[in-house]
């Protein structure tokens, strides 16, 4: 079958050889019209329905249409690993599942027990093509390459699902057997699809329910820690009214040089006392704020990031608080933090989600502290990182404007290769060797960007690397005062 005179594109031309040959293998096929309608079928019937029981029920009744045959499926238990019949052409379902008969047993090959053919099923074929002998005498393959079935990458290809048994054998000729050969190949396939689809299915029930659940088991309780701290705020206040109380007691000044030691031990108890329920707040709000923005219920259910904007100044709302939370850090690394004049004064006016967002920034400022290197430029040096921001044209589309958030370290440069795939899923750069982490950051931000119409980047400077994002600029107005410029 040729088709000179139509022209198809290049990209094409393998797929438009590889049907071509397909369909002459067909042709040449030992096919009866039987076999052939049959497998149409098959395709067809096998659409109707997608749970497992259906499936099941089409494959051990393929045989008894062929003719005084009859059909049995076994299933590979994955827990512990005996093959049970799930279903046969006699009986129907079998519910509990039966054991097989111990003839029956895990082979990677076609063979024969007793009166029975059983055929493996697998994701894909063995790689070696199964050799059938024909009417003549000769031997020739099935006319399915086993390349043409390639499985879901979620099992091995060589992983046996089951066994499919045809009999009784004396009534099974040898165009019967190419016909089953092709016919298991494609049951095994199609048996692998609706596995996953199985697991998948519960995998998202799972995900569903957990996200339900977040707002009980995390969200609330969470809210309770809030209760304790503004409890314990008071206590400490307490402190302070118990010292005053002291002090005011007759004959206070004449107390011996002891006494006031003791107060003054309890005034700084207080105010180291103050000190960490200041930053346990600082904590816990944080925390409530990634809690809120992550563990959505709609983030489950609808399977992708759902962002809630609000409109806010990314400067103060965002930026300052997060940089807040690893100032010590960077301080302790020797790094110190630079604030480019171009964000100074500006309030541009955006609506993001600010959780979101914040964990953007938090993740850029944790690889700040990780990798930020020391550089020397003609004899002076300088560990640092720096952020800001500056408006771009055209974004994201020609006559639209955007603002580009830029968060800059010093060190060795990225690179092209490595700007390329580092905010791809588990990639990490060069300079990763004995840092921990996962090299999921920087895939995180992507998603939480992209999913508010951004783009991401990374660009080399002679002094270090900057990661920076771009957003679409909002049409509104912050606090009375309009877009600046």
């Amino acid at each position: 079958m040729k088709n000179d005179k139509t022209e198809i594109a290049p990209a094409l031309q393998s797929i438009f050889k590889r049907l071509l040959e397909k369909t002459e293998t067909f042709s040449r096929s030992c096919f009866t019209p039987l076999h052939n309608d049959l497998l149409k079928s098959f395709c067809d019937v096998i659409q109707a329905e997608t749970s497992l029981d259906y499936f099941f029920k089409i494959c051990v009744t393929m045989p008894v249409v062929m003719g005084r045959l009859h059909g049995a499926f076994y299933l590979l238990n994955k827990k512990n690993g005996k093959l049970q019949c799930v279903c046969n052409s006699e009986q129907g379902l079998i519910n509990p599942p039966s054991p097989a008969p111990a003839e029956i047993v895990q082979k990677d090959k076609t063979y024969e027990a007793g009166e029975t053919i059983l055929y493996p099923l697998f994701p894909r074929p063995p790689a070696e093509d199964q050799e059938l002998q024909t009417d003549s005498g000769t031997r020739e393959s099935s006319p399915f390459p086993h390349a043409l079935l390639q499985p879901d990458l979620f099992f091995a290809g060589q992983s046996l699902l089951g066994i499919f048994a045809v009999y009784p054998r004396e009534k099974i000729s040898l165009h019967d057997q190419l016909f089953l050969e092709t016919l298991t190949n494609w049951i095994g396939y199609k048996l692998n699809n609706r596995l996953i689809a199985v697991q998948h299915l519960e995998h998202l029930r799972f995900l569903n329910s957990l996200g339900r659940d977040m707002g009980h088991n995390v969200i609330v309780p969470n809210m309770y820690f809030k209760y304790l701290l503004r409890k314990l705020e008071k206590k400490i206040n307490l402190i302070d009214k118990i010292k005053q109380k002291a002090e005011n007691l007759p004959g206070m000044d004449n107390l011996p040089g002891q006494c006031q030691q003791v107060l003054a031990e309890c005034a700084s108890a207080k105010n180291d006392l103050q000190s960490c329920h200041q930053e346990l707040l600082k904590h816990h709000t944080q925390i409530s704020l990634f809690l809120e923005s992550l563990f959505r219920e709609e983030h489950f259910t609808l399977g992708h990031l759902v962002v809630r904007p609000q409109k806010c100044l990314v400067e103060n709302d965002i930026v300052i608080p997060q940089l807040e939370m690893y100032a010590t850090r960077l301080k302790n690394q020797g790094i110190t933090i630079d604030k480019p004049r171009n964000m100074i004064g500006q309030k541009f006016p955006l609506m993001v989600d600010i959780g979101l967002l914040s964990q953007v920034y938090a993740n850029l400022f944790s690889n700040a502290v990780k990798y930020t290197r020391e550089i020397d430029r003609n004899g002076h040096k300088r560990k640092a990182v720096a952020y800001g921001c500056e408006k771009v044209n055209d974004f994201p589309e020609p006559g639209r404007k955007g603002i580009k958030f830029n968060v800059f370290t010093t060190g060795p440069s990225l690179s092209d290769q490595q700007r390329t795939e580092i905010f791809k899923e588990g990639v990490r750069a060069d300079n990763s060797e004995g840092i921990a982490g996962l090299g999921h950051g920087l895939a995180f931000i992507q998603r939480v960007i992209e999913v508010h119409g951004g783009k991401v980047g990374c660009e080399a400077t002679e002094e270090g690397n900057n990661f920076y994002f771009i957003l679409p600029l909002s049409d509104l107005k912050m606090d009375g005062e309009h877009e600046k410029n």
